[in-house]
Parts: C-alpha cells; sequence; structure tokens
C-alpha cells in the first residue's frame, strides 16, 4: 500500500498524533513518506524523511520474515536482543526525537518535512 499510494500526497494514512497534538516530530515522523521512497530505491530521499530507517527496516524486516515463515508453517525463533541494546535502541529514539526538534538551523535536516 505504502510503496502504492504516497503519503506525502495524503491518503488512507492517519496523521501522526504527536505531531496534531503536539506540533513536533517524534521519532517515527517521516516512515511512511520513508518507507515509500525506499520502495522507489530512492534511498537518500528515504533517510531524508526518517534517518532512523537505517535500524528500523532491518529490524522489521527480520519480525515480518518471521512471520510469514510462521503462516507458511515453518516457525522460527526470532532473535532476541539483549536489555541493553533494547535500553540503548530507546534512548536514541529519544535523543533522535529531541535533536530533529531543536529550533537550530544546523539540526534541521533531522526532520521529517
Amino acid at each position: 500500500m505504502v510503496a502504492l499510494v504516497d503519503p506525502a500526497g495524503g491518503g488512507p494514512y492517519p496523521a501522526c498524533p504527536t505531531r496534531a497534538l503536539l506540533g513536533i516530530d517524534c521519532p517515527a515522523c517521516g516512515t511512511l513518506r520513508g518507507l515509500h521512497e525506499l520502495s522507489r530505491g530512492h534511498l537518500a530521499a528515504a533517510l531524508d524523511h526518517n534517518l532512523l530507517l537505517l535500524v528500523a527496516v532491518p529490524i522489521g524486516a527480520v519480525l515480518w520474515l518471521s512471520w510469514v515463515a510462521t503462516a507458511l508453517g515453518r516457525p522460527t525463533r526470532v532473535p532476541t536482543m539483549p536489555r541493553a541494546v533494547i535500553v540503548t535502541m530507546i534512548g536514541v529514539a529519544v535523543v533522535f526525537a529531541m535533536a530533529r526538534n531543536l529550533p537550530i538551523d544546523s539540526m534541521r535536516w533531522l526532520n521529517s518535512a
């Protein structure tokens, strides 16, 4: 669906609650637009929408492939991450959200626009 209907042009996609309520980018803002660009083969444009796609796409792919394998009757074990990695990922998401919303010109490249 994201590959066919460009989120930048509207469509059936919900608005980000954080952006709608607070007017700021959350760590996931720009992900749909980034995935659309990625489906078109535009890696730089995808990362321009959300830099965290570098981490989110591989993790999402592993989880999706595990789900598909289980649905096809070939259950697989989903790799687990140590607690320190999970805490680090949450910390990176929080710092990323803060950095992308700073009113500093040199940090504007992090926003989802």
